[in-house]
């Protein structure tokens, strides 16, 4: 889509999904000037700056769960390989994008009824941890469903873990990780001893 035939609302969504990796904190007034409207334009078409960062948040849950679900069905990899890749996918996008956290987190505060796409997509559809599951079943033989469902708890929770260990100290300036998961052979080496304890029956 060529930017003269965007209408208002989208370019000033994407001039703040496109801010959004770099100022997870921007301001109305650099959203306005990279979209070539003015702070009134925001008011108008999102209502506040809160509702604007939501529609943010949502494009970058999506995409994010998009990608994750094209990694599992995707039918030239080996089962062990879309769990590798699932986890390493994950991990990777939030050392890309910190600001989502923070941003979800401050969205929670301030409106009791938000309803986060994240959450959602993450936590709530049990379609994507459904097809996880049956990899590890079909790689381990395991049919017990407490089984598997403890399986995909421990998986979740081994890429969930080194993201928060890794993001909040990278938000707040902190120095001295000792393992630097922002790093791919650091996190590829803890990922593939993830998966294989995983899949240990």
């Amino acid at each position: 889509m060529r930017e003269n035939d965007l209408n208002t609302e989208e370019k000033i969504l994407l001039a703040a999904i496109e801010l959004f990796p770099v100022k997870g904190d921007m301001t109305t007034r650099e959203i306005a000037n990279l979209a070539g409207v003015n702070v009134a334009a925001i008011n108008y078409h999102f209502k506040s700056k809160d509702n604007l960062m939501k529609a943010v948040e949502k494009h970058y849950s999506s995409m994010l769960y998009d990608i994750q679900n094209e990694i599992i069905n995707d039918p030239s990899t080996t089962l062990e390989d879309k769990l590798i890749i699932w986890a390493n996918h994950l991990m990777e996008f939030m050392f890309k994008w910190p600001a989502l956290i923070t941003v979800v987190s401050s969205l929670i505060l301030q409106d009791k009824e938000y309803n986060p796409e994240i959450i959602n997509k993450f936590f709530r559809d049990v379609e994507l941890k459904d097809k996880i599951q049956d990899i590890i079943s079909k790689i381990t033989g395991i049919e017990d469903i407490d089984t598997l469902n403890y399986k995909y708890i421990q998986l979740f929770s081994g890429v969930l873990g080194p993201i928060i260990f890794q993001v909040l100290p990278m938000i707040s300036g902190m120095k001295g990780i000792f393992i630097d998961f922002s790093l791919e052979e650091e996190r590829m080496k803890y990922i593939k001893n993830l998966v294989t304890s995983i899949l240990d029956k």
